[in-house]
Parts: C-alpha cells; sequence; structure tokens
C-alpha cells in the first residue's frame, strides 16, 4: 500500500521521489489525512486498559512489548501502521485490509528496531507531536510543558485508535514515562510496565551502539533524561553514566510513587515470559477489573543477554555512575 501510494505521489508530481525525500512525503501525507481523520473523531470513553512500557535504553523494554503484543488480545501498533502517525486510524485500518489479523513477531530488534511489517513500532512521531518532544526542551522542561499538551487531543486519539482496535492497546512508551500522573489522569485505565536491568549491562550497551552507529563517540544515542544539560558536554563515558544514572533515578521514583506500576526484571522476563503475562493480567484485575485474553502461547524463555565478562568496562561504569550518586547526594 505505501509502495501505491508513492507511485501516485510520483505521477502527481511528476518524475521520482529520493529516497531522502521518504520522510518529507510522508509528513505531507499525514497532514491531508489527518485533517479528513480528526473531522471524524468521536468523543469515545475509555473501556479497555492501555499498557505502557519504559526502562532504561538496552534495558528489555522492546522484548517484553513484542511479549505482550504477541500473547495478548491487544492492540498494538506495528511496522506498517507507524507510517500513519497523524492518522493512526487510516494506519489501523489499512493494515487490518492488507496484512488482516497477522501478528508476527521473531522477537529480535536491532537496536529497538524491528523489521517484520507486523512487529511493533514505537510510534516515535506521534508521541513526539502529541507531547511536545520534538525539541529538547519538552523533555528538559517536561513539568513546564505540560500546560502546552493538547491533552484532550490526545485522549480522543488514543480512544479512538482504542476503538478501532476493540481492545487495550500496548505501547512502548518512553516519551509518556514524563507525563505519568497526566496519562493516568486522562486515560483513567493504565498499567505502566518498568523493565529493569542491570544498568551496567545496559550502559555497556549503550557504548556498542555508539560505537555501531557513530564515528563520534560524544554523539548522543537514544532517550535523555530532563538532567541532559547537566551531562551533555561530557566525555562519552560520563554522558552514558550519567543518561544510566538519572534516569534509572528517575525510572525508580516513579515506580515507588504511583499507584499502577508493575516492575519486571529483565531476568525474569527471559527467564518466564509466561509469569511475566501473568503478573500484568493479576495487575490489570486488581486494578480495573480487567483480564486480558491469551490468543499465542509465550515462549518458554528467552535468551539472557549480559556483558558479566566484560570487567574492565563494568568496573568503569560503576565508579562514574557511583560519581554522579555521591555528588547528587552531596547536593541534597
Amino acid at each position: 500500500m505505501e509502495k501505491e501510494l508513492k507511485d501516485f505521489y510520483k505521477k502527481r508530481h511528476g518524475g521520482y521521489i529520493k529516497k531522502e525525500d521518504d520522510e518529507r512525503f510522508l509528513q505531507e501525507l499525514n497532514r491531508t489525512l489527518q485533517k479528513a481523520e480528526q473531522a471524524g473523531y468521536r468523543d469515545l470513553p475509555i473501556e479497555h486498559p492501555y499498557i505502557f512500557v519504559f526502562g532504561l535504553p538496552r534495558s528489555g523494554t522492546t522484548l517484553i512489548t513484542q511479549l505482550i503484543a504477541h500473547a495478548f488480545d491487544i492492540g498494538y501498533i506495528n511496522n506498517f501502521m507507524a507510517r500513519f502517525y497523524l492518522a493512526p486510524l487510516h494506519g489501523i485500518r489499512l493494515s487490518q485490509i492488507v496484512l488482516g489479523e497477522n501478528r508476527e513477531t521473531n522477537f529480535t530488534s536491532d537496536y529497538a528496531r524491528t523489521k517484520l511489517l507486523t512487529d511493533i513500532h514505537e510510534f516515535g512521531y506521534f508521541w513526539r507531536y502529541w507531547l511536545k518532544k520534538e525539541e529538547i526542551r519538552g523533555i528538559t522542561q517536561a513539568d513546564q510543558i505540560e500546560n502546552e499538551i493538547d491533552w484532550d487531543g490526545l485522549k480522543i486519539t488514543l480512544a479512538n485508535m482504542q476503538q478501532a482496535f476493540g481492545k487495550g492497546m500496548v505501547f512502548k512508551n518512553i516519551f509518556g514515562s514524563y507525563h505519568t500522573e497526566q496519562l493516568n489522569r486522562v486515560l483513567q485505565k493504565v498499567i505502566w510496565v518498568y523493565i529493569r536491568r542491570d544498568p551496567l549491562d545496559s550502559a555497556i550497551s549503550i557504548l556498542e551502539a555508539r560505537r555501531k552507529y557513530y564515528d563520534d563517540l560524544n554523539t548522543w544515542w537514544s532517550y535523555m533524561p530532563v538532567e541532559y544539560e547537566k551531562i551533555k558536554n561530557l566525555d562519552y563515558w560520563r554522558q552514558i553514566a550519567g543518561q544510566v544514572y538519572y534516569l534509572r533515578r528517575y525510572y525508580n521514583r516513579i515506580s515507588s510513587s504511583l499507584p499502577n506500576v508493575i516492575t519486571i526484571e529483565y531476568k525474569e522476563l527471559t527467564a518466564n515470559p509466561g509469569a511475566v503475562l501473568a503478573a500484568i493480567n493479576r495487575k490489570a484485575g486488581d486494578w480495573y477489573d480487567y483480564s486480558f485474553k491469551t490468543v499465542q502461547e509465550p515462549p518458554e524463555s528467552f535468551p539472557f543477554r549480559s556483558y558479566a565478562e566484560r570487567e574492565e568496562l563494568r568496573e568503569k561504569f560503576k565508579i562514574l555512575i557511583k560519581e554522579f550518586e555521591q555528588k547528587e547526594n552531596h547536593h541534597v
């Protein structure tokens, strides 16, 4: 379907779209469809829970979202739907027409990117747009920009998406973790799933990602903490240590202060995926008198990945993270 739309666009404008123009094409397509779609939105109640997954970069957030999308009878944004980030109902409907009920995932990803059209997508453009995360201040000043966010518009959009699926939805929603209380208030039925991994493993994996994608290891990779301005000009070792320290501190605060967070350890996820799903379903029952139907059995286990043998790197990051902890405690 995306190819046919591009072919139409080529004929309309003459010539051929270069690969680097794809994003511009998708932006124009989304803006055009957005107007028509929003005119048809209805003010619907929230009938099913939303599951929002968050955690450190390289902590298993993609894997646990894939697991939930695979096993539960739940809606999720796949790689096809994600193209329609300003007109999500068009994406959902077109995916249903083209891909049917295919929910295939191979439980793999390349630094959060999945390859199958039917596999999960982070839907980053959608959350950046609605939560005002196009600029860095949307994160570093997350509290201050909350009054700039169209919460009613976001609720109406998500409620119509839920209605299109006829069931709950799951998102890997890191941007949403900066606005947990507001999303709880607006959406009413939210289950936050915090996946937690050894921070030293996360730090080393972030370093590996920088080595893979960038010639300059001082180039930032992945999500920023609110304290980004404090660490952006440090060397890459301290950038990564600060990224892990501040994000983990923030996520731990969320998990201890909100009543609707379930914390899952990465090792637990890999050892017994079925038990993790059962734990989520218990919380859905306790909090919202709701149960997610299982439509596909989960794998018995996943490979447990660790950097336990990288002793020098672990020790280096351990010392640097401890330095941040001591500095922050000194200022308290």
